[in-house]
């Protein structure tokens, strides 16, 4: 059983098809289904997908989508590189390898089936304060 809370934030996404999405998201980064809603012929035409606490996604069916790279959607991991070789398994768009960030980020930066853009953050040094961090930032500004 999933644990019901409001969403602060989440993000809805137009898809191609949503159970080769939904596929994606389980095998790539590790979210699973919370829950689908059948349209009036039983099909699913929304799901609820959930990575970790607060990582909400719907997939919406949609017979056209619009994706921009205006938008960027982020998410942290504690494990980048079980996703990475995950998305290298299904032969995912990887558009940067695992990168390590003057943020004290290390960042991999995936196209899911649909084309929506997706950066998996990891922390480097969680002992590092947030002014060391912004120092070492403008360090190498």
């Amino acid at each position: 059983m999933h644990e019901f809370y409001q969403m602060p934030l989440f993000v809805k996404l137009k898809v191609r098809n949503i159970e080769k999405s939904k596929e994606w998201y389980a095998n790539v980064i590790n979210f699973n289904s919370v829950f689908d809603f059948p349209d009036a012929n039983g099909t699913t035409s929304m799901t609820h997908l959930r990575g970790t606490k607060y990582q909400d996604l719907m997939l919406i069916q949609a017979k056209e989508v619009n994706t921009t790279d205006s938008v960027i959607i982020n998410l942290f991991s504690s494990d980048i590189y079980s996703i990475y070789q995950a998305a290298l398994d299904n032969k995912t768009n990887i558009i940067q390898q695992p990168t390590v960030q003057p943020w004290n980020a290390k960042e991999l930066t995936l196209e899911d089936p649909d084309g929506y853009v997706f950066t998996i953050t990891e922390s480097v040094d969680t002992n590092k304060d947030f002014d060391t961090v912004i120092d070492n930032v403008n360090d190498q500004l």
